[in-house]
């Protein structure tokens, strides 16, 4: 029992650290445009993973053609759909905001699950559904203290499609990361993802780059190497000494916590609505995660 502490406390620090990463984009979007953020980021990403995928070469597993498909569509949904959309849509609304509607990612997956994969959609998961996506709409409507704009509605939209790809990264990826190593399977998809999006570059995003402070290259380096590559390795970790069940739900304290680290950093206010649509959300979510206890760990959105 006491071995599992350490485990906790893994998934804690993932918590921690994801949280911090919608933080970490705001900053750097005071610099440079929300796609040198992404395009940056997954490229030192790829660039610390190979020499992992190099050196364990011979844990790596071997995938056939159709898997390799499955893991370059994830890997775009990633990268273009999540990632790109968050970062666009952090540029309308606060990363407190953004990290709420970012993690309603297993409303749209347990629906995907339902459609696609013939999951049972029970009265819980109906009831959570419906819950978080109320939260979404009070913090959409009222979390901003003021007049309903068109440019926070637009930033919601392209969060909301942003945990919409992520729930589609994960049902793309369910029988896979049930069949092979986790942390491999994301690492396949991270690096993929960073050459589809590698047309996107133009000059002045290695303009933007020799441009950026100290700080945003310390936002970069934590988004890159903690966030991304770090987050994957400690939360693998975690699922395989605790299970999908108790990991699953590490994942509803990454909205408190970002918009904890967005009061504590960037100064961004909490009013009533945004308190009551946050724990909306939250009740919403481990109603979902109560009905799938014991389902696929990763429905959560990283960051």
């Amino acid at each position: 029992m006491r071995e599992k502490w350490k485990y906790h406390a893994l998934l804690f620090m993932v918590c921690w650290i994801w949280g911090l990463a919608f933080i970490a984009v705001k900053a750097m979007l005071e610099e440079v445009s929300y796609l040198t953020v992404n395009l940056a980021r997954f490229l030192l990403a790829s660039l610390f993973l190979l020499p992992f995928l190099v050196f364990y070469r011979v844990k790596r597993p071997r995938l056939d053609a159709r898997e390799w498909g499955m893991i370059l569509a994830a890997g775009i949904c990633a990268a273009y759909g999540y990632q790109l959309a968050v970062n666009y849509g952090e540029t309308l609304v606060p990363a407190g905001t953004a990290s709420l509607v970012a993690n309603t990612t297993p409303v749209f997956a347990a629906l995907l699950a339902y459609f696609f994969l013939r999951e049972r959609l029970g009265a819980w998961k109906v009831a959570g559904i419906i819950a978080a996506l109320g939260g979404v709409v009070v913090i959409t409507v009222y979390g901003a203290g003021g007049d309903l704009g068109a440019g926070r509605l637009k930033g919601i939209a392209f969060i909301a499609f942003a945990a919409f790809s992520w729930a589609v990264y994960t049902v793309v990826l369910r029988p896979l990361t049930l069949k092979y190593n986790a942390f491999f399977i994301s690492a396949y998809g991270i690096i993929l993802g960073t050459l589809a999006m590698l047309p996107l570059i133009r000059c002045n995003f290695f303009e933007e780059l020799h441009g950026m402070s100290a700080s945003s290259w310390g936002w970069l380096v934590f988004l890159a190497l903690a966030s991304t590559v770090l987050g994957y390795l400690l939360y693998a970790k975690g699922l395989e000494g605790l299970g999908a069940t108790v990991t699953a739900y590490y994942i509803y304290l990454i909205p408190p916590i970002s918009l904890f680290w967005g009061w504590i950093i960037l100064k961004e206010t909490l009013n009533p609505a945004m308190i009551l649509g946050t724990s909306v959300i939250l009740a919403g979510l481990v109603a979902v995660g109560w009905e799938e206890r014991g389902g696929y760990p990763s429905e959560g959105s990283s960051s």
